[in-house]
C-alpha cells in the first residue's frame, strides 16, 4: 500500500515535468525539430548533465522520446502523449468545478442584492 502512495501517477509526473520553466523551454526547442542534448542546452544557463536530467523527467512523463542516431540520441516530442490527455481531463474537471462554484457565488450575490 505504501508503494502505491509513493509512486507518482502519470498525471503527477506530467504536471511536475511541465511545472519547471527550463523543461518547458526544452519542450519548445524539441517541438521545432528533433535535437541532441548538447544542442538543446545551448542558450540555457544550465550544464549538460542538467539538460540530461531535465530530458529524463520529460521522457518519464511521456512528453519526449529519445531516438538513437548513430552514437548520439535525438530527442523529439512524443507523437501521441497520453499523459497530456490526462492533464487535459484534469484541468477540464477542475475548471468545471470552479465554474459551478462561481455560478453559485453569483446567484448568492444577486440574491443578497435583491434582499
Amino acid at each position: 500500500m505504501r508503494q502505491d502512495r509513493d509512486r507518482a501517477t502519470t498525471l503527477d509526473r506530467t504536471l511536475i515535468a511541465l511545472a519547471d520553466p527550463t523543461r518547458r523551454r526544452l519542450l519548445d526547442h524539441v517541438g521545432r525539430r528533433p535535437q541532441r542534448p548538447s544542442d538543446l542546452g545551448r542558450g540555457l544557463p544550465i550544464s549538460r548533465p542538467a539538460v540530461s536530467r531535465h530530458l529524463r523527467v520529460l521522457r518519464q512523463a511521456g512528453l519526449v522520446e529519445a531516438i538513437p542516431q548513430g552514437r548520439e540520441m535525438l530527442y523529439r516530442l512524443s507523437p501521441r502523449p497520453v499523459s497530456l490527455v490526462e492533464v487535459r481531463q484534469y484541468v477540464e474537471r477542475v475548471s468545471r468545478s470552479w465554474d459551478r462554484a462561481l455560478e453559485r457565488f453569483k446567484a448568492f450575490a444577486e440574491q443578497e442584492e435583491t434582499s
